[in-house]
């Protein structure tokens, strides 16, 4: 097992700039008052989710996503594609590729698929931003998950989490040496080995949630230290909406707390840049991701003005 205690190590990069994010959600309301007791629906602040509706797949809403944050930019801009998530019903060709193609982006334009739940948006938004850097061009994201296909209907504690969404961001690294002065973002990750959240490529997803709690409650909150207080606004997954607030509490920072979890519920790590479009405000952000692994990544990067433009 990794040792936890330590100090996370930050790995500073030329700033990432979010330039456009976008959210596609699933087009079915499904409330919660069927399989969740009240107690758990006030718990966790979740009394309904998105669901998708037969035939609806994560490239369609990928796709919506994609297209949307698209608009008016020349495919000549794009230097990457990258896609996050863990359900992708295809093991190939992966969903960036399909995409990229879709998009009619050129051949050449690397595309890659992260399997990755809870964590993916930071490390997505890393390896993205990578990219971009080497590019001197813009690189889109896409975050998304089906999770209501990998749920056990007759499990109250972990069916009346999960949504389903996907996202589409689009960004730029900023030039300039970080040593020299240059703006700048600061990346951080953390494993482990845990079954407390985990799913076989069937389903169903399985959750211990004290083991859960107790990661972010300690772990997840030392780690997030690490990362100092230099930005406006705090987005991070949106597991449920107690955890949410108590994390933002223990940190500091239920001032600069942004969610949309009362919404949406939680359509995993889609969660932040679903966030982001719909509620995101101009600056710096902290953005923070935990879950099933057990992981946890978080990021500092900067949201460009306009940037957030609500649901696909």
């Amino acid at each position: 097992m990794n040792d936890t205690s330590k100090e996370p190590r930050i790995i500073r990069v030329p700033e990432v700039v979010i330039e456009r994010v976008t959210g596609a959600i699933g087009s079915c309301r499904l409330s919660n008052a069927s399989i969740a007791s009240q107690k758990t629906i006030a718990a966790t602040g979740f009394a309904e989710r998105c669901i998708v509706a037969e035939g609806e797949s994560l490239f369609d809403l990928s796709l919506r996503a994609a297209k949307t944050v698209m608009e008016g930019v020349s495919s000549d801009d794009v230097g990457g594609i990258v896609a996050a998530t863990f359900s992708n019903a295809m093991r190939f060709p992966g969903l960036a590729v399909k995409l990229a193609s879709s998009l009619g982006l050129d051949a050449t334009v690397p595309a890659l698929d992260l399997q990755l739940a809870c964590s993916a948006y930071p490390y997505a938004v890393y390896v993205a931003g990578r990219i971009a850097a080497d590019t001197g061009k813009k690189v889109l994201v896409l975050d998304g998950d089906l999770q209501s296909p990998l749920t056990d209907a007759a499990d109250a504690s972990t069916a009346p989490l999960f949504s389903d969404a996907s996202t589409a961001t689009l960004l730029s690294c900023r030039s300039g040496d970080v040593d020299e002065g240059g703006a700048f973002s600061e990346f951080g990750f953390l494993s482990r080995a845990s079954d407390a959240l985990s799913c076989s490529s069937e389903g169903p997803i399985r959750m211990d949630g004290f083991k859960v709690f107790s990661f972010v409650a300690t772990d997840v909150v030392r780690f997030l230290r690490g990362f100092g207080s230099g930005f406006d606004v705090f987005v991070p997954h949106q597991a449920n909406m107690y955890m949410v607030r108590q994390l933002a509490k223990s940190l500091d920072l239920e001032d600069k707390l942004i969610t949309c979890g009362a919404e949406y519920a939680n359509p995993g790590s889609s969660s932040i840049p679903l966030a982001l479009a719909l509620y995101g405000r101009s600056g710096r952000v902290l953005i923070a991701g935990f879950g099933a692994g057990l992981s946890a990544s978080a990021a500092t990067i900067r949201l460009a003005s306009g940037a957030c433009m609500g649901l696909a």
